[in-house]
């Protein structure tokens, strides 16, 4: 079995080292030569959650990369989605699966860029609800930490009849799958807009100021615990008026650690990996520049759409906007294809 790892980050070398040490033969995809180089010259080397060295061949040129692969698994950022849609236009075999790790709407934007060609080669979009396994660092040559990877991810697919298949497909790749019913469940229930983005606006001093500050611990006081959870009231509302299934962040962050808190602060500040989360120490961090576009903003489009009131949401929303001013990304998902043609 072949997987081809598009996108060679934190994310993506932890995804590479993973899929090898559970047997699959992995090539990788960058558009850095020296990030390429350095793999093939020294393989990956990871600590932590998951120790060794990992030999994966990696390519700056997409179609020696994916030749023979049955999976692609995109993980590049959300806004690298589409470019790498596009990327892959006229390049896709004859039933190939791309998994997208995290979704974000990466599904449906791929599937926006790709249908006909989808369709034609009978090839299976599908995405998680967030990343298995994260890591806060990597040095050259190809070394990176993992953290303790979650325990269960969702995902789904389009058509959304395929989830079940695919992740049976996926069993030696990713166990920690299992089907959901389709990619408004994988995206509005993505894990990280929820918490990065309330974090974030309500602590953007201490970012600017480039503190030292425990994610779960002094960022999050109850007045904010409070707002936290009422967004993503909002969120879930939002999700129900469009068809998918409303999943609170605290439903959710417990399916994925397979623990039962009541608030997730307790949650946060008893567990191994997210207890050792840092505030960055910086305002143009993904947490905003990623997660509001392809997260809350988009919530907050759909919400529009759909006549669900998000006041919080739209709060946030601006806040990035105006914070960021001329450096915030506002692009997100348009959601011009329609909705029901994805489920």
């Amino acid at each position: 079995m072949k997987a081809a790892i598009l996108g060679l980050g934190k994310i993506g070398h932890n995804t590479a080292a993973t899929l090898v040490d559970r047997g699959l033969e992995v090539t990788g995809f960058t558009r850095d030569a020296e990030k390429a180089r350095a793999v093939n010259e020294c393989g990956i080397t990871v600590s932590g959650a998951l120790n060794g060295n990992f030999k994966v061949k990696a390519f700056t040129d997409i179609d020696q990369a994916i030749e023979g692969a049955k999976f692609l698994v995109i993980t590049t950022t959300s806004k690298g989605h589409r470019p790498m849609a596009e990327l892959l236009k006229g390049k896709l075999q004859e039933g190939q699966r791309i998994v997208i790790i995290t979704g974000n709407w990466g599904a449906y934007e791929f599937y926006s860029v790709l249908r006909d060609e989808v369709r034609e080669k009978h090839v299976i979009i599908g995405e998680t609800s967030g990343n298995l396994a994260a890591s806060p660092s990597l040095t050259y040559p190809a070394t990176t930490f993992m953290k303790t990877s979650k325990k269960s991810m969702s995902f789904a697919t389009i058509p959304g009849s395929a989830g079940p298949m695919v992740v049976e497909e996926l069993k030696q790749a990713f166990p920690e799958f299992y089907p959901v019913a389709n990619v408004l469940d994988t995206s509005m229930n993505n894990t990280n807009p929820p918490v990065h983005v309330p974090f974030c606006i309500f602590n953007i001093t201490r970012m600017a100021n480039g503190e030292d500050a425990q994610f779960y611990g002094q960022c999050l006081p109850p007045i904010l615990l409070d707002f936290v959870m009422a967004a993503d009231a909002e969120r879930c509302a939002v999700a129900k008026a469009i068809g998918g299934e409303s999943k609170s962040i605290l439903d959710l962050m417990n399916a994925a650690w397979k623990v039962n808190y009541d608030n997730i602060k307790d949650l946060g500040l008893e567990n191994p990996s997210l207890k050792s989360v840092k505030l960055p120490k910086d305002p143009y961090h993904r947490f905003l520049t990623e997660d509001v576009p392809y997260g809350y903003m988009a919530v907050s489009r759909l919400g529009k759409k759909y006549n669900v009131p998000t006041p919080r949401i739209d709060l946030l929303v601006d806040a990035y906007r105006y914070l960021l001013a001329d450096r915030a990304e506002l692009d997100g998902p348009e959601f011009n294809v329609d909705m029901e043609e994805v489920l």
